[in-house]
């Protein structure tokens, strides 16, 4: 499990830890929405108790490579990237509300409101797939050409991440910047495990 969370480490770590304490026998979407759904819960109660109105909420990004394939779920506008054969695909969708005074305002993230609504997608993984994840400071200031050119740069996914912050700090970014870079170098054999989670009943099920 990958996730870009714009929350302190210790939140971050404590939702990885929920995530790999749920059950086997659930599917992925399921243990993924379990643990933020709980931390949505949490975040919002936080917030209630301080008097704040949203004041603790955060977007999230989130992906997960099991057997020979990745489901991925967000909530905000931090963005998950696919660089595949070349060609650079955005897999999630930017939940922002248009505002004429400010540049976006979130219309749904991690501790905003009480119900919390996730996206989630998957498929196949590819040997050297890259998923690259992105908060809006990143994304924001670096066009996708940039951010591809800066990924097909760096061999190591570790100084990649760091271009990428970097490039957009030094580009004039005005928002956090925080990226994610992995890359997928070979593929096990699906086990059994994975054959059930693939074929696990929808969520809600």
């Amino acid at each position: 499990l990958v996730a870009d969370v714009c929350l302190l480490g210790g939140d971050v770590r404590s939702l990885l830890c929920d995530y790999y304490a749920t059950p086997d026998t659930w599917g992925i979407p399921k243990s993924l929405e379990k643990v933020i759904v709980a931390a949505n819960s949490w975040l919002v109660s936080q917030s209630a108790r301080r008097g704040e109105t949203a004041g603790m909420a955060t977007t999230l990004a989130a992906v997960v490579l099991r057997g020979r394939r990745w489901i991925c779920t967000h909530a905000g506008d931090s963005r998950i990237y696919l660089l595949r054969d070349g060609r650079l695909r955005r897999l999630t969708q930017d939940h922002v509300w248009e505002h004429p005074e400010l540049n976006t305002v979130l219309s749904r993230a991690v501790g905003l409101d009480r119900l919390i609504n996730l996206d989630f997608a998957e498929g196949e993984l590819n040997e050297s797939d890259t998923f690259i994840l992105l908060t809006d400071g990143v994304w924001g200031t670096l066009r996708d050409e940039r951010i591809q050119s800066i990924i097909e740069k760096h061999a190591d996914p570790q100084e990649a991440a760091y271009a990428l912050a970097d490039g957009a700090v030094d580009s004039g970014a005005q928002d956090n910047c925080s990226a994610l870079v992995l890359r997928v170098q070979d593929l096990p054999h699906d086990t059994l495990r994975d054959y059930h989670s693939q074929h696990a009943p929808p969520r809600g099920h």
